[in-house]
């Protein structure tokens, strides 16, 4: 009888080492339903889970393979919280990725003047809704009217 609950414990322990080991594969993506009524706090959070989950996962990928990905387990940018909210908010206000971004860069909306104008202002202001930053944002470069 020790020998099979020993065994089943050995077995147990084997199976939930297996288990954190490769860890779970799901990443929790945000649709730009989920994000309008943030705070540009929230906002934030979203977006550092996300790119640790990507990382964390790249990391157990190494480890299990011994080799990354191509893309380093860096998210592309049509899966960020933020670059999802504000593509909602570009489309939504009639602003094109051409009026605020160089789009010859992978994350044309990231690197845009746009985000640096709204990252800005979230820094100073972290408790204001996302959606109303941007607004601000696209009234302080002239993307829309005041």
């Amino acid at each position: 009888m020790f020998k099979i609950v020993l065994f089943a414990l050995i077995l147990s322990a084997a199976v939930l080492a297996v288990y954190v080991w490769s860890g779970p594969s799901d990443i929790k993506h945000y649709t730009a339903d989920e994000l309008p009524e943030l705070s540009c706090e929230a906002l934030g959070e979203r977006h550092r889970e996300l790119i640790d989950a990507y990382h964390d996962a790249e990391i157990a990928h190494y480890r299990q393979t011994g080799a990354f990905h191509d893309d380093l387990g860096i998210p592309s940018e049509d899966v960020v919280p933020y670059a999802v909210l504000m593509k909602q908010f570009m489309d939504d206000n009639d602003i094109g990725v051409a009026d605020i971004a160089d789009t010859s860069s992978l994350t044309p909306n990231l690197d845009s003047r746009f985000y640096y104008e709204v990252s800005g202002i979230c820094a100073t202001n972290p408790s204001w809704q996302a959606t109303d930053v941007m607004r601000q944002a696209a009234k302080n470069l002239g993307l829309i009217d005041g």
